[in-house]
């Protein structure tokens, strides 16, 4: 038997602009996405059993095939073309769910480059990149984990370099967001803020971190329902000493960036006693 254990970080979205939406469904998105300490471990077993098993420290999660870290697992095997000779995995959950966080893409991902060191060591990153966008548009950022600006429907990812070194408080309040229903608003409605992409790309290359905290923005904010706590969130973030607050992905969870670290650990106490989901993270 051979186990490997996998990191499976939160996903941020400095940048998140929305654009056309395909006859299948999917959109277009530009974005900078970078990823946070905030982590789920995923662990996987081979030559136990038969099949496939997982397993899951959060008992509300299906540990089947609606469970994307189960289907990432079967892709694998079918694409890579190598037989499963019973395979466990257990996923150890940090990362909350319906969060704008990329959990349950991060997990699909850490079972992608688990399964290449157990089964096919020689395959490529890239490979593995074009085998996840068919499990989400989250996924093949996922895999590589690097800052980079991703493009199209998630499958196109250009490295950017890290940010300069900072600190994140991530608030997650307990309304939830459908996707699929924040997509459908950005269409209905249309919202014409424009988000700076180009500007956070050329300040990461530039290390300018009061640019990169002034690129900052999500056009999904636009589109929040009117009882939405995310704005109160925001303010509370900005109160208490962060360089800029925005929401990840459709939500809910609102990040704070801080350049200051004992800022960052007196925020996020303070944010946790109204706000229990309320998580201190590093920049990866």
């Amino acid at each position: 038997m051979e186990k490997v254990m996998e990191m499976a970080p939160a996903k941020l979205n400095l940048t998140l602009d929305v654009g056309e939406k395909h006859p299948d469904g999917y959109h277009n998105i530009v974005s900078v996405m970078t990823s946070a300490t905030l982590q789920d471990v995923v662990t996987m077993e081979r030559g136990v059993g038969e099949g496939i098993t997982l397993t899951c420290s959060d008992p509300t999660l299906p540990c089947d095939e609606k469970n994307l870290a189960y289907r990432a697992a079967l892709l694998f095997f079918d694409q890579a073309t190598v037989e499963c000779d019973g395979l466990h995995i257990h996923l150890e959950k940090r990362i909350p769910m319906q969060a704008g966080l990329g959990g349950g893409s991060s997990d699909a991902a850490a079972v992608l480059r688990g399964l290449r060191k157990l089964y096919a060591p020689n395959m490529k990153l890239r490979e593995l990149e074009r085998m996840a966008i068919h499990l989400g548009s989250d996924v093949p950022f996922c895999v590589r984990g690097a800052t980079s600006m991703v493009l199209g429907r998630g499958e196109q990812l250009i490295p950017l370099p890290s940010l300069p070194p900072c600190w994140y408080v991530l608030c997650k309040p307990t309304e939830s967001h459908s996707t699929a229903d924040m997509y459908q608003k950005i269409d209905d409605l249309r919202p014409q803020r424009g988000i700076d992409t180009e500007g956070m790309v050329q300040a990461l290359e530039e290390a300018d971190m009061q640019n990169v905290v002034r690129c900052v923005g999500n056009l999904f904010e636009d589109v929040l329902p009117e009882n939405s706590s995310i704005p109160a969130i925001r303010r509370q973030l900005m109160d208490l000493g962060a360089r800029c607050a925005c929401m990840s992905g459709s939500g809910s969870t609102v990040f704070g960036l801080f350049t200051d670290e004992k800022a960052a650990h007196g925020a996020c106490q303070r944010l946790i006693e109204a706000y229990p989901y309320t998580y201190f993270a590093e920049s990866v």
